[in-house]
């Protein structure tokens, strides 16, 4: 009797073991091949991890969009775009261009660095509240300079000279800011453009006349935003401008953005 216990007990211990070890045989298979499965079903990495997303305009876009550039500033742009560097423009110019983010430069801004991407063009701005005498005297083209822009355009603080400086001196500025920036970075191209109209001008109108005609006499581009706006002698003007009728408003700025970027981008 006793041998016969000894017996069931050998067989029942030498079951639990064989069972003990198919289960962990199991357990450990479906455990390595839930690994082997997720290591296959791995996601790829995403594509732009693999290689660096280009946004910048191709050559071939840019010349159908870039009519209206002057042909120097075109053909620096296309240099950079190969040189895969970013073409700088610099927007400098009085209050008028708006120091919060709806003024005019900075709409003008965004719409270009959408359409020709930010690796492709940087756009800087500056801004100085006086006139092209005071700009002068404080030494202010040294920013100019130093920004290094392959395309300035600039508004010459033509209405803070109202009344202050002579419309020959105020040439004689823009010829002098011309030259200093071009001693140092000769390819830099200029364009010019009035500042806004203002409602019931006079003396104003005259200077706004010699401006271009300065421009042209030194083949330097003009951008005339003016036929854009209420005639300065209509009070449709009146909604575009700020109380004291002297800058742009929200509105005014936002037709001002609208004929630089369509200067930019022809369709």
């Amino acid at each position: 009797m006793k041998k016969f216990f000894i017996l069931v007990l050998a067989i029942s211990c030498g079951a639990v073991l064989y069972w003990g070890n198919s289960h962990w045989k199991e357990r450990t298979g479906l455990s390595t091949g839930a690994t082997t499965r997720q290591e296959t079903n791995k996601p790829a990495a995403p594509a732009e991890e693999e290689q660096a997303t280009d946004n910048r305009i191709d050559i071939d876009e840019f010349q159908k969009i870039s009519a209206n550039w002057p042909a120097d500033a075109k053909r620096r742009f296309e240099q950079t775009l190969l040189e895969g560097i970013p073409f700088k423009i610099l927007l400098a110019g009085s209050s008028a261009i708006g120091s919060l983010e709806d003024g005019w430069a900075h709409l003008t801004k965004k719409e270009l660095e959408e359409t020709f991407g930010k690796d492709a063009i940087e756009v800087d701005i500056q801004v100085f509240d006086g006139t092209s005498m005071e700009f002068s005297n404080q030494d202010k083209v040294s920013d100019m300079i130093a920004a290094e822009a392959d395309l300035i355009v600039l508004e010459p603080f033509t209405l803070q000279d109202n009344s202050f400086v002579r419309i020959e001196d105020s040439h004689a500025y823009i010829t002098n800011w011309v030259s200093a920036v071009k001693e140092k970075n000769p390819d830099t191209v200029f364009i010019l453009q009035p500042p806004n109209p203002i409602y019931d001008a006079n003396y104003y109108l005259v200077q706004i006349e010699e401006l271009e005609k300065f421009a042209e006499t030194n083949d330097i581009p003009y951008l005339n935003h003016w036929p854009s706006w209420p005639s300065t002698d209509s009070k449709e003007l009146i909604p575009y401008l700020d109380e004291e009728n002297e800058v742009p408003n929200e509105k005014g700025h936002e037709l001002w953005s609208e004929y630089v970027t369509d200067f930019f981008v022809s369709k």
